[in-house]
Protein backbone atom coordinates (compact mmCIF):
# COMPACT_ATOMS: atom_id res chain seq x y z
CA UNK A 1 0.00 0.00 0.00
CA UNK A 2 1.11 3.56 -0.68
CA UNK A 3 1.39 6.21 2.02
CA UNK A 4 -0.60 9.36 1.14
CA UNK A 5 1.15 12.67 1.90
CA UNK A 6 -0.14 16.22 1.65
CA UNK A 7 1.74 19.13 0.07
CA UNK A 8 3.73 19.66 3.27
CA UNK A 9 4.72 16.01 3.55
CA UNK A 10 2.34 15.12 6.39
CA UNK A 11 0.68 11.69 6.26
CA UNK A 12 -3.01 11.70 5.37
CA UNK A 13 -4.10 8.87 7.65
CA UNK A 14 -7.80 9.26 6.77
CA UNK A 15 -7.01 8.76 3.08
CA UNK A 16 -4.81 5.78 3.93
CA UNK A 17 -7.67 4.08 5.77
CA UNK A 18 -10.20 4.93 3.05
CA UNK A 19 -7.97 3.25 0.48
CA UNK A 20 -7.95 0.10 2.60
CA UNK A 21 -11.76 0.09 2.59
CA UNK A 22 -11.72 0.18 -1.23
CA UNK A 23 -9.30 -2.76 -1.30
CA UNK A 24 -11.54 -4.73 1.03
CA UNK A 25 -14.49 -4.03 -1.27
CA UNK A 26 -12.42 -5.20 -4.26
CA UNK A 27 -11.68 -8.51 -2.53
CA UNK A 28 -8.03 -8.09 -1.55
CA UNK A 29 -7.22 -10.42 1.37
CA UNK A 30 -3.58 -9.59 2.11
CA UNK A 31 -1.99 -6.24 2.95
CA UNK A 32 1.56 -4.93 3.12
CA UNK A 33 2.31 -1.68 4.94
CA UNK A 34 5.77 -0.03 4.97
CA UNK A 35 6.84 -1.59 1.69
CA UNK A 36 8.78 0.09 -1.10
CA UNK A 37 5.63 1.65 -2.58
CA UNK A 38 4.77 2.93 0.89
CA UNK A 39 7.93 5.09 0.68
CA UNK A 40 9.09 3.42 3.88
CA UNK A 41 12.62 4.83 3.49
CA UNK A 42 11.13 8.32 3.96
CA UNK A 43 9.07 7.48 7.05
CA UNK A 44 9.97 8.34 10.62
CA UNK A 45 9.94 5.49 13.12
CA UNK A 46 6.85 6.84 14.90
CA UNK A 47 5.04 7.16 11.56
CA UNK A 48 5.77 3.53 10.74
CA UNK A 49 4.24 2.36 13.99
CA UNK A 50 1.16 4.52 13.52
CA UNK A 51 0.64 3.19 9.98
CA UNK A 52 0.80 -0.41 11.21
CA UNK A 53 -1.81 0.42 13.84
CA UNK A 54 -4.04 2.15 11.28
CA UNK A 55 -3.83 -0.84 8.95
CA UNK A 56 -4.61 -3.42 11.61
CA UNK A 57 -7.59 -1.32 12.70
CA UNK A 58 -9.10 -1.63 9.23
CA UNK A 59 -7.89 -5.08 8.12
CA UNK A 60 -9.81 -7.94 9.78
CA UNK A 61 -7.78 -10.39 11.85
CA UNK A 62 -8.77 -13.14 9.41
CA UNK A 63 -6.71 -11.42 6.71
CA UNK A 64 -2.95 -11.26 6.48
CA UNK A 65 -1.13 -8.08 7.47
CA UNK A 66 2.54 -7.80 6.58
CA UNK A 67 4.81 -4.96 7.65
CA UNK A 68 8.13 -4.00 6.10
CA UNK A 69 10.70 -3.87 8.91
CA UNK A 70 14.02 -4.27 7.13
CA UNK A 71 16.45 -1.44 7.90
CA UNK A 72 20.22 -1.20 7.75
CA UNK A 73 21.24 -2.51 11.17
CA UNK A 74 20.36 -5.91 12.57
CA UNK A 75 19.29 -4.59 15.98
CA UNK A 76 17.09 -1.86 14.51
CA UNK A 77 15.41 -4.47 12.30
CA UNK A 78 14.79 -6.68 15.33
CA UNK A 79 13.37 -3.75 17.32
CA UNK A 80 10.99 -2.67 14.56
CA UNK A 81 9.94 -6.28 13.95
CA UNK A 82 9.00 -6.72 17.61
CA UNK A 83 7.10 -3.44 17.62
CA UNK A 84 5.26 -4.44 14.43
CA UNK A 85 4.24 -7.70 16.07
CA UNK A 86 2.97 -5.81 19.12
CA UNK A 87 0.77 -3.73 16.82
CA UNK A 88 -0.84 -6.68 15.08
CA UNK A 89 1.37 -7.59 12.12
CA UNK A 90 1.11 -11.29 11.23
CA UNK A 91 4.55 -11.43 9.61
CA UNK A 92 7.26 -9.04 8.47
CA UNK A 93 8.97 -8.39 5.17
CA UNK A 94 12.71 -7.85 5.63
CA UNK A 95 14.77 -6.39 2.82
CA UNK A 96 18.52 -6.96 2.90
CA UNK A 97 20.87 -4.28 4.25
CA UNK A 98 22.83 -2.77 1.36
CA UNK A 99 24.71 0.41 2.23
CA UNK A 100 28.14 -1.22 2.59
CA UNK A 101 27.66 -3.20 -0.60
CA UNK A 102 31.13 -4.70 -0.89
CA UNK A 103 30.81 -6.22 2.58
CA UNK A 104 27.33 -7.68 2.12
CA UNK A 105 28.52 -11.28 1.75
CA UNK A 106 26.78 -14.63 2.08
CA UNK A 107 27.99 -14.93 5.68
CA UNK A 108 26.87 -11.40 6.58
CA UNK A 109 23.36 -12.04 5.28
CA UNK A 110 23.16 -15.47 6.92
CA UNK A 111 24.07 -13.95 10.27
CA UNK A 112 21.72 -10.97 9.83
CA UNK A 113 18.62 -12.89 8.82
CA UNK A 114 19.26 -15.65 11.35
CA UNK A 115 19.55 -13.12 14.18
CA UNK A 116 16.33 -11.37 13.13
CA UNK A 117 14.45 -14.65 12.74
CA UNK A 118 15.70 -15.92 16.11
CA UNK A 119 14.48 -12.78 17.86
CA UNK A 120 11.23 -12.22 15.96
CA UNK A 121 7.94 -13.23 17.62
CA UNK A 122 6.31 -13.53 14.17
CA UNK A 123 7.48 -15.09 10.87
CA UNK A 124 10.03 -13.50 8.56
CA UNK A 125 9.67 -13.11 4.80
CA UNK A 126 12.87 -12.32 2.90
CA UNK A 127 12.55 -9.38 0.50
CA UNK A 128 14.74 -9.40 -2.60
CA UNK A 129 14.50 -6.03 -4.36
CA UNK A 130 17.83 -5.38 -6.14
CA UNK A 131 16.45 -2.45 -8.16
CA UNK A 132 16.54 -0.49 -4.89
CA UNK A 133 19.19 -2.22 -2.79
CA UNK A 134 21.66 -2.81 -5.61
CA UNK A 135 22.51 -6.18 -4.01
CA UNK A 136 20.58 -9.15 -5.43
CA UNK A 137 20.07 -12.11 -3.13
CA UNK A 138 21.29 -15.39 -4.58
CA UNK A 139 19.12 -18.49 -4.63
CA UNK A 140 21.76 -20.38 -2.60
CA UNK A 141 21.34 -17.89 0.26
CA UNK A 142 17.54 -18.03 0.23
CA UNK A 143 17.54 -21.83 0.11
CA UNK A 144 19.84 -21.99 3.13
CA UNK A 145 17.82 -19.40 5.07
CA UNK A 146 14.61 -21.29 4.30
CA UNK A 147 15.80 -24.02 6.68
CA UNK A 148 15.21 -21.66 9.62
CA UNK A 149 11.88 -22.48 11.29
CA UNK A 150 10.86 -18.81 11.48
CA UNK A 151 11.75 -17.82 7.91
CA UNK A 152 8.69 -18.78 5.93
CA UNK A 153 8.88 -17.07 2.56
CA UNK A 154 10.44 -14.89 -0.10
CA UNK A 155 9.10 -11.88 -1.94
CA UNK A 156 11.13 -11.59 -5.12
CA UNK A 157 10.88 -8.28 -6.96
CA UNK A 158 13.81 -8.94 -9.28
CA UNK A 159 11.62 -10.50 -11.97
CA UNK A 160 14.13 -13.38 -12.11
CA UNK A 161 11.92 -16.39 -12.82
CA UNK A 162 14.97 -18.67 -12.78
CA UNK A 163 15.69 -17.64 -9.17
CA UNK A 164 12.08 -18.34 -8.20
CA UNK A 165 12.14 -21.78 -9.80
CA UNK A 166 15.42 -22.66 -8.07
CA UNK A 167 14.09 -21.58 -4.67
CA UNK A 168 10.79 -23.43 -5.14
CA UNK A 169 12.58 -26.58 -6.31
CA UNK A 170 14.90 -26.63 -3.30
CA UNK A 171 12.55 -25.66 -0.45
CA UNK A 172 9.57 -27.25 1.27
CA UNK A 173 6.45 -25.88 -0.44
CA UNK A 174 4.29 -26.69 2.58
CA UNK A 175 6.12 -24.30 4.93
CA UNK A 176 8.03 -21.93 2.61
CA UNK A 177 6.16 -19.78 0.09
CA UNK A 178 7.43 -17.58 -2.72
CA UNK A 179 5.62 -14.43 -3.83
CA UNK A 180 6.32 -12.49 -7.00
CA UNK A 181 6.96 -8.78 -6.56
CA UNK A 182 6.83 -7.69 -10.21
CA UNK A 183 3.55 -7.51 -12.12
CA UNK A 184 5.14 -7.76 -15.61
CA UNK A 185 6.34 -11.28 -14.69
CA UNK A 186 3.56 -12.31 -12.29
CA UNK A 187 2.17 -15.13 -14.43
CA UNK A 188 5.57 -16.61 -15.40
CA UNK A 189 6.53 -16.45 -11.72
CA UNK A 190 3.42 -18.40 -10.73
CA UNK A 191 4.12 -20.97 -13.42
CA UNK A 192 7.58 -21.28 -11.84
CA UNK A 193 6.01 -21.99 -8.44
CA UNK A 194 5.21 -18.63 -6.84
CA UNK A 195 1.99 -18.76 -4.82
CA UNK A 196 0.90 -15.27 -5.81
CA UNK A 197 2.23 -11.75 -5.72
CA UNK A 198 2.68 -8.49 -3.87
CA UNK A 199 2.64 -6.10 -6.80
CA UNK A 200 2.44 -2.34 -7.22
CA UNK A 201 -0.23 -2.43 -9.92
CA UNK A 202 -2.67 -4.00 -7.44
CA UNK A 203 -2.66 -0.68 -5.56
CA UNK A 204 -4.25 1.00 -8.58
CA UNK A 205 -6.02 -1.93 -10.28
CA UNK A 206 -6.82 -4.48 -7.56
CA UNK A 207 -9.60 -6.19 -9.52
CA UNK A 208 -7.36 -6.78 -12.53
CA UNK A 209 -4.63 -8.28 -10.36
CA UNK A 210 -7.17 -10.50 -8.59
CA UNK A 211 -8.65 -11.59 -11.93
CA UNK A 212 -5.24 -12.80 -13.10
CA UNK A 213 -4.58 -14.66 -9.86
CA UNK A 214 -8.01 -16.27 -9.77
CA UNK A 215 -7.80 -17.35 -13.42
CA UNK A 216 -4.46 -19.02 -12.75
CA UNK A 217 -5.70 -20.67 -9.53
CA UNK A 218 -8.72 -22.04 -11.42
CA UNK A 219 -6.50 -23.51 -14.13
CA UNK A 220 -7.75 -21.10 -16.80
CA UNK A 221 -4.29 -20.42 -18.13
CA UNK A 222 -5.51 -18.95 -21.41
CA UNK A 223 -7.45 -16.22 -19.61
CA UNK A 224 -4.61 -15.67 -17.16
CA UNK A 225 -2.23 -15.22 -20.09
CA UNK A 226 -4.53 -12.70 -21.75
CA UNK A 227 -4.81 -10.66 -18.55
CA UNK A 228 -1.02 -10.78 -18.08
CA UNK A 229 -0.51 -9.47 -21.63
CA UNK A 230 -2.90 -6.59 -21.00
CA UNK A 231 -1.62 -5.47 -17.60
CA UNK A 232 2.13 -5.82 -18.25
CA UNK A 233 2.54 -2.54 -20.21
CA UNK A 234 0.54 -0.62 -17.60
CA UNK A 235 2.58 -2.17 -14.81
CA UNK A 236 5.78 -1.12 -16.56
CA UNK A 237 4.53 2.44 -16.97
CA UNK A 238 3.35 2.68 -13.37
CA UNK A 239 6.55 1.39 -11.77
CA UNK A 240 9.54 1.33 -14.11
CA UNK A 241 8.80 4.53 -16.03
CA UNK A 242 7.19 6.80 -13.44
CA UNK A 243 7.76 5.09 -10.09
CA UNK A 244 5.89 6.19 -6.96
CA UNK A 245 4.45 9.25 -8.68
CA UNK A 246 3.12 7.05 -11.48
CA UNK A 247 1.56 4.59 -9.08
CA UNK A 248 -0.13 7.38 -7.14
CA UNK A 249 -1.29 8.96 -10.38
CA UNK A 250 -2.81 5.67 -11.51
CA UNK A 251 -4.54 5.22 -8.16
CA UNK A 252 -6.02 8.70 -8.36
CA UNK A 253 -7.45 7.94 -11.80
CA UNK A 254 -9.22 4.91 -10.34
CA UNK A 255 -10.81 6.84 -7.47
CA UNK A 256 -8.30 6.17 -4.69
CA UNK A 257 -6.79 8.86 -2.49
CA UNK A 258 -3.03 8.32 -2.77
CA UNK A 259 -1.92 11.83 -1.94
CA UNK A 260 1.43 13.13 -3.18
CA UNK A 261 4.88 11.56 -3.01
CA UNK A 262 7.08 12.73 -0.15
CA UNK A 263 10.01 14.95 -1.15
CA UNK A 264 12.50 14.59 -2.71
CA UNK A 265 10.12 12.70 -5.05
CA UNK A 266 7.99 14.92 -7.26
CA UNK A 267 4.46 14.37 -8.60
CA UNK A 268 3.81 13.66 -12.26
CA UNK A 269 4.10 16.43 -14.80
CA UNK A 270 1.10 17.18 -17.01
CA UNK A 271 2.69 15.32 -19.94
CA UNK A 272 3.50 12.30 -17.81
CA UNK A 273 -0.03 12.22 -16.43
CA UNK A 274 -1.52 12.33 -19.92
CA UNK A 275 0.74 9.47 -21.04
CA UNK A 276 -0.36 7.44 -18.03
CA UNK A 277 -4.02 8.17 -18.73
CA UNK A 278 -3.64 6.76 -22.25
CA UNK A 279 -1.91 3.60 -21.04
CA UNK A 280 -4.50 2.91 -18.33
CA UNK A 281 -7.39 3.73 -20.63
CA UNK A 282 -6.18 1.09 -23.09
CA UNK A 283 -5.65 -1.44 -20.29
CA UNK A 284 -9.15 -0.92 -18.92
CA UNK A 285 -10.67 -1.07 -22.39
CA UNK A 286 -9.00 -4.37 -23.23
CA UNK A 287 -9.87 -5.86 -19.86
CA UNK A 288 -13.50 -4.86 -20.39
CA UNK A 289 -13.50 -6.57 -23.80
CA UNK A 290 -12.02 -9.68 -22.24
CA UNK A 291 -14.79 -9.83 -19.67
Amino acid sequence: MVTPFDQNGAILYDCFEENIEKYLEAGIEGYLVLGSNGESVYLEHSEKLKLIEATRKRVPSSMTLLAGTGVESTQATIDLTRQAADRGADAVLVKNPFYFKSQMTFDVYMAHYTAVADAAPIPIIIYNVPVFTGVPLQSRLVIELAKHPNILGLKDSSGDVKLISEVVWNTDPVRFGVLAGAAPTLLPAMFAGARGGIIALACAAPKAALALYRAFAAGDYKRAGEIQRIIAPAAGAVTERYGIAGLKGAMELDGFQPGLPRRPLLPLSAAQREDLVQVLRRMNSELAELS
